[in-house]
């Protein structure tokens, strides 16, 4: 059962950020399991029955939908071996995490966030938006509107694709999408170390559904 981070959670955070070598994460890592680790599978679970609803193909086993601590550093500048926060994802098993939509929430030493989308390029998805928004610009609409003021919008746009100007105006950022997600964002550290985390993840969870619906139901379309 999550009964809420601690505030050694986000003591460690600011631990490992300043002490980001092995030597530190292998002399600490009980103080990392019992108050990062654990506490998070916890919440997982917790979540699991809402993303059941949501969508049942979407991952929900703890071990899967918590980060690891260990950061990929292969492809990276940032040669620090360990993440100085963690994060939930429930997406689809077998799918590319950058490029497919999903559910998520993470919390570092300063905010906590939680939301629905994916930032990297899925152009055959997009294409598919584009041509609903011309088609039913109404029905998108509408499913923003929902979520404002609460989650903001972030688009990763292709910056020189033509926009038709018989699009509305408020759907005009979205056109050009390369990929996009929707975010709420928490900075009450009272709410962190309670077990009503999970509860409010849940209901903003509840919230994204129809924009995931929306989204996950568009059958992608590749460049004509």
């Amino acid at each position: 059962m999550f009964t809420g981070f601690t505030n050694q959670t986000f003591e460690f955070f600011m631990a490992i950020r300043f002490n980001n070598n092995r030597a530190f994460f292998q002399e600490n890592h009980d103080w990392y399991w019992e108050h990062v680790r654990l506490p998070a599978l916890a919440l997982a679970e917790s979540l699991s029955e809402t993303v059941e609803e949501i969508d049942p193909l979407l991952e929900r086993r703890p071990n899967r939908v918590v980060s690891r601590i260990n950061r990929d550093i292969r492809f990276t500048k940032d040669k620090s071996p360990y993440r100085d926060h963690l994060f939930l994802a429930f997406r689809r098993p077998g799918t590319d995490r950058q490029s497919t939509p999903g559910l998520y929430f993470e919390i570092t030493d300063q905010e906590a966030y939680c939301g629905m989308g994916f930032y990297g390029e899925n152009r055959p998805r997009m294409n598919a938006l584009r041509a609903d928004l011309l088609r039913n610009p109404q029905e998108f609409s509408q499913i923003v509107q929902a979520l404002e003021p609460d989650f903001s919008a972030h688009i990763n746009a292709f910056k020189r694709m033509k926009i038709p100007e018989t699009l509305p105006v408020p759907l005009r950022a979205w056109y050009p999408a390369k990929g996009f997600y929707m975010e709420k964002t928490w900075t009450d550290f009272s709410l962190f170390k309670s077990p009503a985390l999970a509860e409010e993840i849940a209901r903003s969870f509840q919230r994204l559904r129809a924009l995931y619906a929306y989204v996950i139901g568009l059958e992608p379309m590749e460049d004509n």
